[in-house]
């Protein structure tokens, strides 16, 4: 058995001593005391870490890049409980370098200890500034994919509740336009309120545009769009609330809505289906 093998056994064996010296002395420069859940689950990652360490200290670069972030992301999927719930990723990178300069300063005693060669330390030190480069980044990876679902959903719910169908009689529906009104809104009318209008038996849907700021090329062609695949469906369309500033940016995007039935008011839109 080589140096480096018999270095990798006792990192292996040693992990779990290694790993609470070095949570304890984290937990000493903290102003507030963790609950012994997290605390527990940080020394058992730190181990998992370490024994990954010594199991592939003797691996190629390359082979060790793609074992460990296969292992890293099988950990998050594992223990992602603890790992993001309560942190933000201030708390994750803040201490990394002290704990990256202890580690190291630790794993260079056991190295000189257990004999090995100034090349050999060298090495293990770069494997494991390596591997804890490899972690962070994974880390930040992870927090930033789960950033992006949170927007999606976000954004889908302000969707959901920015393009309501609001029934006012048999047949006939308001479809009001609040905010913003970009391709995902559009998209969204689409493929879930529209349905959704054929669902409820609405003849006559009023799309009011009194909570739409501005309205450009792209705006107005996606409304077009939304007016055509409602006639298409049989249902008709009035367009309320459009502003005399709304009616000039309108006019300027070169799409003609002359030929659609629109309205001052949902009032105006309710009277006039009324008299049909």
């Amino acid at each position: 058995m080589n140096l480096i093998e018999r270095f990798s056994r006792y990192l292996i064996e040693n992990a779990g001593n290694i790993s609470k010296e070095i949570t304890d002395y984290n937990l000493k420069k903290l102003d507030i005391e963790l609950p012994e859940e997290i605390v527990s689950e940080s020394i058992k990652t730190n181990t998992e870490f370490l024994g990954f360490l010594g199991e592939t200290l003797n691996l190629s670069k390359e082979m060790v890049t793609e074992r460990f972030i296969q292992w890293h992301r099988e950990k998050h999927q594992k223990h992602k409980q603890f790992q993001y719930a309560s942190q933000k990723l201030e708390s994750i990178i803040k201490p990394y370098a002290e704990t990256r300069l202890q580690l190291m300063e630790m794993l260079t005693k056991v190295s000189v200890a257990e004999g090995l060669s100034t090349e050999d330390v060298v090495y293990v030190n770069n494997r494991l500034s390596y591997l804890l480069d490899l972690s962070i980044t994974e880390t930040i990876i992870e927090r930033e994919r789960q950033a992006r679902d949170v927007n999606k959903k976000n954004e889908q719910i302000i969707s959901e509740l920015s393009s309501p169908i609001v029934p006012i009689e048999k047949g006939m529906a308001i479809l009001p336009l609040i905010g913003e009104f970009d391709y995902e809104r559009s998209d969204y009318i689409m493929t879930h309120v529209i349905p959704k209008i054929s669902e409820l038996r609405i003849k006559t849907l009023i799309i009011d545009f009194s909570g739409i700021a501005t309205i450009d090329g792209e705006i107005a062609a996606r409304i077009f769009n939304i007016h055509k695949v409602l006639k298409l469906i049989g249902i008709k369309t009035m367009l309320t609330g459009i502003r005399a500033d709304l009616a000039i940016d309108v006019i300027n995007t070169g799409i003609d809505f002359s030929k659609l039935d629109t309205y001052g008011t949902v009032q105006q839109a309710i009277l006039a289906y009324g008299k049909q």
